[in-house]
């Protein structure tokens, strides 16, 4: 590979761009955030977890804007037990897979435009 000096460091001609690596780092560690506060309300909600909790309701609340995209497309099931009521809700399992599949999307467009800089 060709590499040339300069008074800071050596670089390689090929060498993949800062911003794109510091970009895709930030969009997996965001998606990594909403996909485990996703998977949280999912497994909440089918274990029958008290919504009037605290910490339940807050997740709820946080994670219904990202899921009320995708509400409606399916309808939840949801049985009554004798303590609390399960409810499995595709609506958040399509939520995790849209949104990974978006931050993909974008990592790889960002990945042409840092190759036809380069």
């Amino acid at each position: 590979m060709d590499k040339f000096n300069t008074d800071e460091a050596t670089f390689e001609k090929n060498q993949i761009p800062v911003w794109y690596t510091k970009s895709r780092y930030i969009i997996y560690y965001i998606l990594g955030l909403l996909e485990v506060l996703l998977a949280f309300r999912f497994l909440f909600m089918l274990l029958g977890a008290n919504p009037r909790s605290g910490f339940t309701s807050f997740l709820y609340a946080v994670t219904g804007i990202f899921i009320s995209p995708f509400a409606g497309i399916f309808n939840p099931v949801s049985t009554t037990g004798l303590a609390s009521k399960s409810v499995f809700d595709p609506a958040t399992i399509i939520a995790m897979i849209i949104y990974a599949l978006a931050a993909w999307g974008i990592v790889k467009l960002l990945w042409v435009k840092a190759s036809k800089d380069g």
